[in-house]
């Protein structure tokens, strides 16, 4: 049986305006659809509160607040030309940080553009360099991010959970009938969602994105449940995470049992994180300080507990 495949691992911008300028909301939904579609997606639905607009996208999301942007991109998307099309009405000297990542793709050589084309692309716009999180040819994170000085506020946090190889008995609900109350509940993401509001979009024939917001804050949950590179993605810039870490991670990291997966932590400041997970070991762990942040990155996995089937792949 030959498995379909999707490329789930993501690409993602951040990017965050000086103060005094103008607002990003300000731009218009016109303007921001442009931006999704010069990175080869479509926008399916959009909610919005006081503080942002988030917007559910055929290749996972975007968000636009007044003073900043995340969007965040899977398959064969062109992210990279979305941020040209951002810096056509927002102006270089404007930008107080810009953080550009890639995961490893299960397909690198399937993807438009690579990590280094794209960063050599942006360094023509912005002054920057770029770093590794993990292990090369394997499970990592590339950042291209700009050089110039940036405060982040107190409570200016990112938690990024990376989930690769996903147990397959746990990827039956995003298969059958699509539960009442919507699947969030259902799979017992309470902790991560209490009090959101919730955007969610089944993609046929398989497939799952989520966006949810409260105050200020935003989560997103992307489900790629396909057999041969399977993969979850969970983001919140939620600022109360720092306190209950341990508890969240492992909430998410429960529902879907990856064979491993990745933490990624943006913080202002420099605070030692505690993470253990049962039945699964730190392989790699890297600190480094990016556009005045403290980032932390761990790659956890755990041991094969048996013999398991081998997968067809697709000739491409």
């Amino acid at each position: 049986m030959t498995h379909t495949f999707f490329e789930g691992p993501e690409k993602k911008v951040e990017l965050a305006v000086v103060d005094g300028h103008p607002s990003l909301r300000g731009l218009g939904d016109a303007f921001w659809r442009g931006v999704v579609r010069a990175a080869q997606a479509e926008v399916l639905s959009v909610i919005s509160n006081d503080h942002l607009d988030a917007y559910l996208l055929s290749e996972s999301s975007l968000f636009v607040y007044d003073g900043f942007v995340t969007m965040i991109t899977c398959g064969k998307t062109t992210l990279v030309e979305a941020v040209d099309a951002m810096l056509e009405r927002i102006p270089p000297k404007a930008i107080s940080v810009l953080v550009y990542e890639r995961k490893n793709e299960h397909f690198p050589h399937e993807q438009p553009t690579s990590f280094f084309e794209d960063g050599r692309r942006l360094v023509t716009r912005l002054p920057g360099r770029a770093v590794r999180f993990g292990v090369e040819h394997e499970h990592a994170v590339r950042m291209f991010h700009t050089t110039r000085e940036h405060r982040p506020e107190p409570d200016d946090r990112t938690l990024e959970i990376l989930m690769h190889g996903i147990d397959p008995k746990r990827t039956e609900p995003f298969r059958g009938p699509r539960p009442e109350g919507g699947i969030a509940h259902a799979l017992g993401l309470d902790l991560a969602l209490a009090g959101h509001t919730v955007d969610e979009h089944f993609f046929e024939p398989t497939g799952y994105s989520l966006n949810a917001i409260r105050d200020a804050a935003y989560t997103t949950l992307h489900v790629t449940p396909q057999r041969l590179g399977s993969y979850v993605s969970f983001e919140t810039n939620a600022a109360d995470f720092r306190g209950h870490l341990q508890e969240l991670v492992c909430e998410v990291v429960g529902v879907f049992a990856p064979e491993s997966f990745d933490v990624v932590v943006f913080e202002p400041h420099e605070a030692p994180i505690e993470l253990q997970l049962d039945g699964y070991v730190v392989r790699k762990h890297v600190r480094e300080p990016v556009c005045g942040y403290h980032v932390s990155f761990r790659h956890f996995f755990r041991d094969a507990t048996g013999p398991t089937r081998a997968v067809e792949i697709p000739m491409r």
